[in-house]
């Protein structure tokens, strides 16, 4: 499995918003006070936001809604079993994928295809299908294919989710017992600005 950020935005415009319900950023436009996709903010307004918004981060009860504004896409490929848990988280969360209606045929699978190696007769038997399919091109041989894909089957998604979606994961999968999780927790973390990392505990 793998996990990799490929962009990340909103933190001027989540900055500026709580700046507004602290009297920091009222009567001013966020376009005076810098980008709302840059790094452009006068220093000592962005250090005195990113104050207030460490102390907000890790309280819950709409005090730290402004981690709703902040979004993160990754690009995570993770086995079948993952993107099931993954899937339980909803709200504020898409995804894209390489789905299997459109490439489980398109070449041979091998050991790099799966989470944990597999049986080799497992193996073969899905590239037979795969084979079948090829030359009937039959439903029939589709949906078998489809109904023997093991669970450790890599699938690439891009991921988008909110920092507040981040938070919520973390703190209800940091300990799982699938050690998947953990990977996913600490990619959280390790891209997490330093001055906001307290959401996590």
């Amino acid at each position: 499995m793998k996990i990799e950020l490929i962009n990340c935005r909103g933190f001027n415009a989540a900055l500026f918003g709580i700046g507004l319900s602290h009297g920091l950023t009222s009567g001013k436009r966020l376009e005076d006070i810098g980008s709302p996709v840059g790094d452009e903010m006068p220093n000592d307004l962005r250090e005195r936001l990113e104050k207030v918004a460490g102390r907000l981060a890790p309280m819950d009860g709409g005090h730290n809604k402004f981690l709703r504004q902040i979004v993160y896409w990754w690009d995570a490929t993770f086995p079948r079993f993952l993107w099931q848990e993954v899937d339980q988280y909803r709200i504020g969360v898409t995804t894209q994928s390489e789905s299997t209606m459109h490439t489980i045929t398109h070449r041979e699978l091998t050991q790099d295809d799966f989470e944990y190696e597999i049986h080799p007769f497992i193996l073969g038997g899905l590239n037979g299908l795969i084979e079948g399919y090829r030359e009937t091109k039959s439903d029939k041989a589709f949906l078998l294919l489809k109904n023997q894909l093991p669970e450790g089957f890599l699938q690439r998604r891009v991921w988008s989710l909110s920092l507040a979606n981040m938070k919520n994961i973390y703190a209800q999968r940091k300990n799982h017992r699938l050690p998947q999780w953990q990977i996913v927790c600490q990619a959280f973390v390790e891209e997490t600005p330093i001055w906001l990392r307290g959401i996590y505990g």
